[in-house]
């Protein structure tokens, strides 16, 4: 009984072809964190006058536009990773942020363009939706209790958000040309996934400490070392 090989000859030319299975191209996660070059700010507490805002109830006060740990790391900076070469692609479902206990959550979105977003409203007062985009179109709608709005977002963009109906409420929503994304925890960490091997460029935001730029390397097994960014501690001027 003759051998079966995974060769199939090919007549007219002679050669052997191998009939193999394609390997899923091998990626890698990046890490790291976003640290403070500088002295940590004072941050004080959102002034809120409950007794004007009795649908409210009792509202968390915490600021969270500069909340730096004791090792420097910054939490809710917005860090994208540019991957050249790769289809950008929306969200298939919409991607939500509330506004809930009279505050938006979460404080610091991203969402890839193309990306349908709700506005929802879980509180049991009216709110107000007000965008300042740079490159989208602006709302400015009431959302009732319960309610929603949504929004496609097309371009790639930083808006910020406020309820004109509660002045200290405030978000940002951060429109990326990119799939690959992370908002930093609480000590300055984040981790990307599915990155493909090569050199990557890391861009940096934060709504207080402006912007920072950064390298990711992916090596052809996956692993890739963790890198730290610094942030000026100086205020940036917001474009």
């Amino acid at each position: 009984m003759k051998n079966v090989t995974l060769f199939a000859v090919v007549a007219t030319t002679g050669l052997a072809v191998a009939f193999t299975t394609p390997s899923k191209p091998i990626t890698g996660a990046g890490t790291g964190k976003i640290v403070l070059d500088g002295a940590k700010p004072e941050v004080k507490p959102l002034a809120i006058d409950a007794a004007k805002f009795p649908d409210c109830g009792t509202v968390d006060t915490t600021n969270e536009t500069v909340q730096v740990d004791d090792k420097g790391g910054i939490a809710n900076a917005v860090v994208i990773v540019e991957v050249a070469g790769v289809e950008v692609k929306a969200a298939e479902k919409p991607v939500q942020l509330d506004q809930k206990n009279c505050r938006f959550t979460p404080h610091i979105a991203v969402v890839t363009k193309g990306t349908t977003v709700e506005y929802l409203n879980s509180d049991k007062t009216s709110h107000n939706v007000h965008t300042f985009p740079g490159k989208n179109d602006a709302i400015n709608k009431t959302v009732p209790a319960g309610g929603k709005e949504s929004q496609k977002l097309d371009k790639e963009d930083r808006i910020e958000i406020k309820c004109d109906i509660h002045p200290w409420m405030a978000s940002h929503l951060i429109v990326a040309d990119s799939n690959f994304y992370a908002v930093t925890g609480a000590d300055g960490s984040f981790k990307i996934e599915g990155l493909p091997k090569g050199e990557h460029k890391v861009k940096v935001w934060h709504e207080v400490f402006g912007k920072a730029d950064g390298k990711i390397t992916v090596a052809e097994d996956g692993s890739s070392a963790a890198v730290e960014i610094k942030m000026s501690a100086e205020k940036k001027k917001r474009k």
